[in-house]
């Protein structure tokens, strides 16, 4: 069974997409409405659409103020991490007493979706700047092969969901559409995507693919040429933008002593896989000084590592 952790924050962090995010996960470890192949988190454990308060409500708020207060540049808040951020049933509270008390400071929820089904979701989530949903099948059969839903969702809901949302909310809306090689990559998806993209009308199209490890080894990633004529027919519909690749430079001045940043690294990277040039642009160390830091640490046992798209990553270890 799933223990409640002590904090909901992480980072800041550098992300390719949101600048400085400070991450806020509100569920527990892999407590998921889906099973992703490409999920960096890995496998889900409790695959569920039960809304909770996993993380509790007002200790949320103040770990957010803690944070801002000693970090007033933030890009993002950003509501992600390592399980779908709206199964937590505080989570419109949280949105609501960030733009309260820190109006200046936007706010984005990545998703899967899977909820904004229901109309209180949809309402508790609209104040939001941006929301980011993800939409990796264009139909039923890509749907279960690279999401792998809790039962009695389908994507024909999601979508609907989806395009009620940005209806209802103000808030910018970037449709993620996750491309796996030999799955959903065809000309004959992006058809099928444009459809829905005519349907749901986002600001624009994500079109991502693998970036850092996924939950199963054997994920394709589709050549650039692909992904472009994929984005050439989807542009009939909606602007078109394919992510991925690093998230920038690495940080070149020094802040607090990197021997006392312990608990930082393992945190960070015990949300998401994370390079040494990821966790330099985030902590503000310098990259060289970092490798070696990282290395003591890997022997501590505090971190591991491990090859993916974009070379060595770090996860937390065990021991930490």
């Amino acid at each position: 069974m799933n223990s409640v952790r002590q904090t909901c924050v992480f980072g800041p962090i550098p992300s390719r997409r949101l600048g400085l995010s400070l991450g806020v996960d509100l569920v527990p470890f892999k407590t998921c409405s889906m099973d992703c192949i490409y999920c960096e988190c890995g496998k889900t454990t409790d695959l569920t659409t039960a809304r909770k308060e996993y993380f509790p409500t007002a200790r949320a708020l103040e770990q957010i103020d803690a944070v801002l207060n000693r970090h007033p540049h933030i890009d993002y808040i950003t509501f992600s991490g390592t399980g779908e951020p709206t199964l937590h049933s505080g989570i419109g509270t949280i949105v609501a007493g960030i733009k309260e008390k820190h109006p200046e400071v936007k706010v984005c929820l990545l998703t899967n979706a899977s909820l904004l089904t229901d109309p209180e979701v949809r309402k508790e989530c609209a104040p939001v700047d941006l929301i980011i949903p993800s939409l990796d099948g264009s139909n039923e059969e890509e749907f279960e092969k690279i999401n792998r839903p809790a039962p009695g969702l389908t994507l024909r809901a999601i979508a609907a969901g989806i395009a009620e949302f940005r209806k209802s909310s103000p808030a910018q809306m970037w449709l993620e559409l996750f491309i796996a090689k030999g799955i959903n990559d065809s000309d004959e998806s992006a058809e099928r995507f444009l459809e829905l993209v005519r349907m749901i009308r986002p600001d624009k199209v994500q079109l991502n693919t693998l970036d850092r490890p996924g939950t199963e080894r054997n994920v394709g990633i589709p050549s650039r040429e692909r992904l472009e004529s994929m984005a050439r027919i989807l542009s009939a519909a909606s602007p078109v933008e394919c992510v991925g690749g690093r998230a920038g430079n690495a940080g070149e001045k020094q802040s607090d002593s990197i021997g006392d940043c312990n608990d930082r690294i393992v945190a960070t990277c015990a949300s998401r896989p994370c390079t040494a040039e990821d966790l330099a642009r985030s902590l503000g160390f310098r990259l060289s000084e970092l490798e070696t830091h990282l290395r003591r640490m890997e022997k501590a046992g505090l971190v591991t590592r491990e090859e993916g798209p974009r070379g060595t990553y770090y996860r937390a270890g065990k021991d930490s």
